[in-house]
């Protein structure tokens, strides 16, 4: 679109009108005063001048046109900014390249959207599935304009009155396969998604039987592209309180608004797009991460974090909730839980809080190899972070936080120092081992066909594994360090050990991998 069209929507268009609709404003002067729609504040820096059509936020420092109040405020795309601001303006937009293509998809999308709707309320065994199995109510149906779709045929025959073959599988509400077009969507409930401009971009679809795969999205098009749209994206017209709650489905959404949580988005997919989520904390929202209480939602917690992290744009503003095990909202709804849902969600842990609570597992666990994976995951989280200021925030926060190696004994080094001749050969085989790196594979078969004893057995399965294989001495030892495992630091002992096992020095020139035949035969005949 040509730029003296945009010039003539900016000009037509009241920018006053359009953000008053959004932010209560208060006339002082030749501008209109309210608060900052991209953060929390209590006295008014937020202005908007109708006569040079600008709005200027002297908080963050944010300004720009009426376009930009929809696309940075609103989350809008430009094409959606576009069709509402030119409809508002009447202003043409039809030398806009595709744009035709657009309308029709969303005018297919609307009237698809509107069938679905009054199929299911036809439909008495999907009502009953959203009504008994999901206790989803009339308001909540209606509210989100839930569908039906059974009987394909008659969906086709209506589309095609309507709309040409050609649009519908531009729209790809309909396929083409071996010159045969048929329906996306069979005997299933749906759910329409629908972007911040009202506009229906797509529909979801679930099956209430057994059918494969259980839920599915209507393929991309010009309009929806999965991984940039959220379900539910409308609530943030509304958002008030600048706080937004990121959930694992749509049914969580749905079921959350029914009780009065109405700021509830969804991914549309298995996985979240953490630049998504870096853009709602760049307009002011605070992301509250509110997945499921199992294995994989604390994963996938974890996951997006990480990538959060990685990203040089993050700057902070989200925070995490951990449901009950094996939980979601939607369960916890349904078991008469709510208030205690809103409570948690009130309190949500900030990050370090968040690592912190995931840390327990390894802090409680007397296991020395589970709390070397603590340390070593705290270790990676702060290497990961893009942010150089946040990293050295993160690092300082965390530099004192201990993981304790052992809560049996002060020293846990001391159970290394047995006395007795197998726990000594066991020292002199890792020894000799570690050392010499030119000899590891020679001796490795015989390392893993021994049998050492208590922590000994422990450091085994580390140095063994393939990735030790190359590296130097100096690196295995600074591991075995970081989970209390190096006994080579009690000079007194290791010195011993070199005395009794001569082949434990680097220095040893006799038959090597015979020795520690020998010592290994030794440690397995007195295994006890």
């Amino acid at each position: 679109m040509p730029n003296d069209n945009i010039r003539e929507i900016i000009d037509r268009v009241s920018i006053v009108e359009v953000i008053s609709k959004h932010i209560s404003l208060t006339k002082k002067g030749s501008n209109f005063f309210g608060l900052s729609p991209f953060k929390n504040e209590k006295t008014p820096s937020f202005s908007v001048n109708e006569e040079k059509k600008m709005f200027k936020c002297f908080s963050t420092g944010e300004g720009g046109n009426v376009f930009d109040f929809l696309i940075k405020v609103k989350g809008y795309t430009f094409k959606e900014a576009l069709f509402e601001l030119s409809e508002r303006s009447g202003v043409e937009i039809q030398t806009y390249k595709g744009n035709q293509d657009y309308k029709k998809i969303y005018e297919i999308n609307e009237f698809c959207k509107e069938y679905f709707h009054n199929e299911l309320l036809k439909n008495q065994s999907h009502l009953d599935y959203f009504k008994e199995k999901r206790n989803f109510n009339e308001e909540s149906i209606n509210t989100f304009k839930l569908g039906s779709i059974v009987d394909t045929k008659s969906f086709m025959v209506n589309l095609k009155k309507k709309f040409s073959e050609e649009d519908l599988l531009k729209s790809f509400i309909l396929k083409k396969k071996d010159n045969r077009v048929y329906s996306f969507f069979s005997n299933r409930v749906i759910i329409p998604i629908i972007s911040t401009s009202n506009k229906v971009l797509a529909f979801g679809a679930r099956t209430i039987g057994n059918d494969t795969p259980k839920y599915i999205n209507s393929a991309e098009t010009k309009v929806f592209k999965k991984k940039n749209v959220f379900y539910n994206e409308v609530s943030l017209t509304n958002n008030l309180n600048k706080k937004i709650i990121i959930t694992e489905g749509y049914f969580d959404v749905i079921k959350m608004h029914q009780v009065g949580i109405k700021n509830v988005l969804a991914p549309l997919g298995t996985s979240v797009n953490h630049e998504k989520i870096i853009d709602l904390t760049k307009r002011g929202l605070e992301c509250i991460i509110c997945f499921d209480g199992d294995t994989a939602g604390r994963n996938s917690m974890l996951r997006l974090l990480d990538n959060l992290m990685k990203s040089p744009n993050f700057e902070l503003g989200v925070k995490f909730v951990l449901l009950p095990k094996n939980e979601d909202p939607d369960q916890l709804i349904d078991s008469n839980k709510t208030n205690f849902l809103k409570d948690i969600l009130s309190s949500p842990l900030s990050i370090e809080k968040f690592i912190e609570k995931y840390l327990e597992q390894y802090s409680k666990n007397t296991n020395v190899e589970t709390q070397y994976k603590g340390k070593k995951f705290l270790k990676q989280f702060i290497d990961n972070i893009a942010n150089q200021d946040l990293k050295k925030i993160f690092s300082d926060y965390f530099k004192n936080f201990n993981i304790p190696i052992s809560n049996n004994s002060k020293n846990p080094n001391q159970l290394l120092f047995n006395k007795d001749l197998k726990s000594k050969f066991s020292a002199a085989i890792i020894l000799a081992y570690i050392e010499n790196v030119n000899l590891r594979g020679e001796i490795l078969d015989l390392i893993l066909s021994s049998k050492f004893n208590d922590i000994f057995e422990q450091i085994r399965l580390i140095i063994t594994n393939k990735s030790f294989l190359k590296k130097l001495p100096n690196e295995i030892y600074e591991e075995l360090d970081l989970k209390g495992l190096n006994f080579t630091k009690n000079e007194l002992f290791s010195r011993e050990i070199r005395r009794l096992c001569r082949f434990a020095n680097n220095s040893f020139k006799g038959d090597f991998y015979l020795e520690v035949e020998r010592a290994i035969e030794y440690i397995n005949k007195n295994n006890r």
